[in-house]
């Protein structure tokens, strides 16, 4: 069985990822932390585009595109990732992601994958010839090489070399090489649905096959799996083997060549790290996909035909490797949130990416603002509303974020509220008039309570009346007041009398609305109404509901005439003084302080002794002594004309 290697990681040592060879299951919450840590997987960073089909295959290009796990897309437009489930990461390193079984039929066991390379590289040092005869200093010198050798290599790729357990004292072991991306890099490749079955396309331009692309930013590691011989390295290269599942066996053949081809520039020196840093930082570009990488299955069947024993792929289908692909790079963005430093853009605070909650619209917040957000808005009862603080952001907070973030009884106060707006939201759901349990409307506007059993109209909400015409809210409030005024009003009907008298007040300023049936008064603004309940547009005027704003260029007004007095007087200063004039003038001039303007003859009050008075209708100034305009004020009074202050008589 392999062991990991437990030396100290040099500075360029990276992080352990396991293969994969299936399927990954999603992941699993870490352990409760002291310091919580939350985020969601950036579901969708591997951002598809590109995705054309003819109309002739449109079914099949949907259903192929079903078996990704995306959507069909216009030209230009990115087809969504599935949704992904959110992860709890605890402070602790990242753990390397479980291996899996694939569709060859590996078991998922142990590292099966590692395991299938160890077995074939075997098979092939087995058929690989016979040993050099060796002197016992040539023996000891090349076992010191070797250990020098995988020294350095854990010392400079840390987790990422893993050393196997000794067979007929030959040393083994196994690199993930990590490829080296400078931004970003373009996935693509041409799938067939033809057969039923989702398969990569031909080669050749074909009108049946689809065109898929997308980006990533991150590749799986390529496996590569060494087992060192007595004479390596005086005499002999290392057997071994290439392994990763996004790449066909031709792909890999080539890069067992270059392999074989660097040993030969440098035979009887250690070639092993060599080969590491060649995958590392000039595979893709030896395989031509400077550009671009291009997903695909070769045909090769023999030697001939440029196959490698040495190489050992995966032949799952392309809706086994492509989510694959998508799934560890959006992994490897998990992996580097969560250690970088961000800023909280409520509280504006710093803090490391473990102290965080991401949602699945990629917006984050820290634990401790999402908190409170999410506590005060159950507290206040937006269960509706509960959504990403992002002020230009319509995502919804999932439950299971909230679970995370809320006390148990305001989770479920915060279910019990969302249900309750739910139901009032339903159109054919109403409540039994004794005990308050959601009830179905049937046709006949009656209904059946299953747990009381009461059968009522839901109109009236009285007992069920066959072919009798239904009580107004209005009768049933009079019979019932004169019940009280005789004494025989019960509990039950105190409370039904109560509610009438409410609802009675209620609608005399408001409206309803026409889906959920709340209550609505409008307080200023237009007739354009929207429920907060359950988000309807509605006419206040014909309390109909409505889309956008055609329907008020019928009979309904946008704005009523008392609105537009209103903002006339609010943004006119002119007409606001005529007003309060207007006012000031009715009330004195029912005290017998007004003088009437010698123009118009409107009232005008006389503010203090002031004798100089403006009038508020026809804006014109005047005398109250002589009752004549002025026209210049320096003038009319003075020691030969009228004096400006004086009292009334």
């Amino acid at each position: 069985m392999p062991r990991k290697s437990h030396k100290p990681r040099g500075a360029a040592a990276h992080a352990p990822v396991g293969l994969t060879a299936g399927p990954r299951p999603p992941l699993k919450a870490a352990a409760p932390n002291p310091s919580p840590a939350s985020e969601l997987p950036q579901a969708g960073v591997a951002e598809a585009e590109g995705l054309k089909a003819p109309d002739a295959g449109a079914s099949a290009a949907a259903e192929a595109l079903e078996r990704l796990h995306v959507g069909p897309a216009s030209d230009g437009d990115p087809p969504s990732l599935p949704p992904s489930e959110p992860v709890d990461e605890a402070s602790a390193p990242p753990q390397p992601p479980p291996v899996e079984a694939s569709s060859s039929g590996r078991s998922a066991a142990g590292g099966s994958w590692e395991e299938e390379a160890v077995r074939k590289l075997h098979e092939l040092a087995e058929v690989g010839g016979d040993e050099v005869e060796l002197t016992e200093e040539e023996v000891r010198a090349n076992d010191q090489r070797q250990e020098d050798e995988i020294c350095a290599l854990e010392a400079i790729f840390g987790d990422a070399v893993v050393i196997l357990d000794r067979k007929g004292g030959q040393r083994s072991f196994q690199v993930l090489v990590h490829i080296e991306i400078p931004d970003s890099i373009d996935v693509s490749t041409k799938l067939n649905y033809g057969d039923g079955t989702l398969n990569y396309g031909a080669t050749c331009d074909d009108d049946d096959d689809l065109f898929y692309k997308f980006r990533v930013e991150h590749l799986p590691p390529i496996l590569l799996t060494c087992l060192l011989p007595t004479s390596y390295p005086s005499h002999r290269p290392p057997f071994f083997t290439i392994s990763t599942y996004w790449l066909d066996k031709r792909m890999i053949s080539l890069l067992c060549r270059m392999l074989d081809m660097l040993w030969e520039e440098q035979q009887g020196m250690e070639v092993a790290y060599q080969w590491v840093q060649w995958l590392q930082s000039s595979s893709l570009s030896h395989l031509g996909f400077d550009n671009g990488v291009i997903l695909s299955k070769s045909d090769v069947t023999c030697d001939a035909d440029g196959e490698d024993k040495r190489a050992c792929p995966d032949n799952a289908p392309p809706d086994v490797i492509i989510p694959r692909l998508m799934r560890y790079n959006d992994n490897k963005h998990h992996e580097a949130f969560l250690h970088a430093i961000h800023d909280c853009m409520i509280c504006f605070s710093e803090c490391p990416g473990v102290d965080f909650i991401k949602l699945p619209c990629h917006h984050f917040f820290c634990w401790k603002c999402m908190q409170t957000y999410c506590k005060m808005n159950v507290k206040e009862g937006n269960v509706v509303k509960l959504l990403c603080p992002d002020t230009k952001c319509e995502g919804a907070v999932p439950p299971n974020v909230l679970k995370r973030l809320l006390e148990e009884d305001e989770y479920e106060r915060w279910e019990g509220l969302l249900l309750q707006r739910t139901l009032d939201a339903m159109k054919d759901v109403v409540y039994c008039p004794r005990c308050q349990t959601a009830c179905l409307e049937d046709v006949g506007n009656e209904a059946v309570c299953s747990s009381c059993l009461f059968s009522f109209c839901t109109l009236c909400r009285n007992r069920r009346h066959v072919g009798e015409q239904c009580m107004s809210p209005e009768e049933r409030l009079m019979i019932l007041e004169k019940r009280q005024e005789s004494g025989n009003v019960q509990g039950d009907q105190m409370k039904i009398l109560e509610e009438l008298r409410s609802l009675k007040e209620i609608m005399k300023d408001s409206k309803q609305c026409p889906k959920c049936r709340m209550a609505i008064s409008k307080t200023e603004g237009c007739n354009k109404m929207h429920c907060g309940n359950c988000g309807e547009y509605f006419c206040y005027q014909c309390n109909r509901a409505i889309t956008g704003y055609e329907h008020f260029r019928g009979s309904c007004v946008l704005f009523p005439q008392e609105e537009l007095d209103r903002w006339e007087l609010q943004m006119n200063q002119r007409v606001r003084r005529q007003v309060v004039a207007h006012a000031h003038a009715e009330m004195h001039g029912r005290d017998g302080q007004a003088h009437p303007c010698p123009t118009c003859r409107q009232p005008s009050p006389k503010i203090g002794n002031n004798n100089h008075l403006f009038c508020w209708a026809c804006q014109k100034h005047f005398c109250a002594l002589c009752h004549k305009t002025v026209q210049k004020p320096a003038q009319h009074y003075g020691p030969k004309g009228c004096k400006q202050h004086s009292a009334d008589p």
